[in-house]
């Protein structure tokens, strides 16, 4: 299931702040690299958290690093891109400088409305695009984009079309379009939602979806459900334990077990909510689903992205069809 998702050279990976979703994008990452594929995680919104979910140090802005093997992290900055870019096409260093020191120009990249956004959003298309000078093929197998959350998301991949629409012809329309082609591709990108089995999460999932695939056009991928919990005993068997402990000696063995049993109808309810949720997002966002399993930990670092790859990994195998199935 993966490994056809991983036959899109650019993975979006979109959802609402504090659902996890650099946490996915980072194990998706690392699937990506240890499949063999060349793999830049490119960290969208700066705040340096994929480097170190991957045990790496931050990275400069508009720079990389390989943080494992296949696996590089670019920090992609709007306002570095644009000096990406203009570097491409001014080849003398003493008049880009000169360029680059003009009160003019940075007024202008302080102040034009989404010139940052469409030059983020252009750095990526480089990278997607870009070739390696030694082989003559891509630099990158598998880009794979941590993208800002919701609102932000959907600024970005939106300004390609807005930035086409209002030039019509010339140099950035006809950069736009390219941009725009890429991102419309469905045999080469892919939008992938990660978001958890809640309401408000939810609620931005679907009306995201609606925005960026129904209304926008782009291709969905998959949809991450993060931090499922899920129910292993049911409400009879709690109290049944509850009620076999009501003997037990001495006090501190009692309280033990009025946690545990406080615990499990947590747990319980949890899964309730979840599995509702979990419902309504299958039955409106109609997209292969991944659940991921709540991990349970005080400390968040690679090893445990790598359990989420690993579960990544698991739930992607355990879901596909088996041969000779439909």
């Amino acid at each position: 299931m993966l490994s056809e998702l991983f036959e899109r050279r650019l993975l979006v990976v979109v959802g609402k702040g504090g659902v996890g979703k650099t946490t996915v994008a980072c194990a998706l990452a690392l699937e990506a690299a240890r499949a063999g594929k060349r793999t830049v995680l490119a960290e969208v919104d700066a705040s340096g958290r994929a480097a170190a979910l991957l045990g790496a140090a931050p990275i400069p802005l508009g720079q990389s690093r390989s943080v494992a093997a296949n696996l590089h992290v670019l920090a992609v900055d709007g306002k570095a891109a644009l000096q990406e870019y203009l570097g491409l096409i001014i080849p003398l260093k003493r008049l880009l400088d000169a360029v680059f020191a003009s009160r003019i120009y940075n007024y202008f990249v302080a102040v034009a409305p989404g010139l940052r956004e469409l030059m983020t959003i252009g750095k990526i298309w480089y990278e997607a695009e870009r070739a390696d000078d030694s082989t003559g093929g891509r630099r990158w197998d598998a880009v794979i984009v941590d993208a800002p959350a919701t609102g932000h998301s959907v600024q970005y991949l939106r300004m390609p079309k807005a930035a086409h629409d209002a030039f019509g012809a010339g140099l950035v329309a006809r950069e736009s379009q390219r941009v725009m082609d890429l991102l419309a591709d469905p045999c080469r990108t892919a939008i992938n939602f990660v978001t958890t089995a809640e309401e408000m999460p939810v609620n931005e999932t679907i009306e995201m979806h609606q925005q960026l695939c129904r209304e926008l056009g782009l291709p969905p991928g998959y949809l991450f459900v993060n931090r499922v919990h899920y129910a292993d005993f049911t409400a009879a068997e709690i109290e049944r334990v509850a009620a076999g402990g009501q003997g037990l000696q001495p006090r501190e063995d009692r309280a033990v077990l009025a946690e545990v049993v406080r615990r499990a109808h947590e747990e319980s309810g949890w899964a309730a909510i979840n599995a509702e949720y979990l419902r309504r997002l299958k039955r409106e966002v109609r997209l292969p689903a991944i659940e991921v399993p709540y991990l349970f930990t005080e400390e968040f670092g690679v090893e445990q992205v790598q359990q989420i790859a690993a579960a990544l990994a698991g739930a992607a195998a355990a879901s596909a069809p088996r041969r000779g199935e439909p």
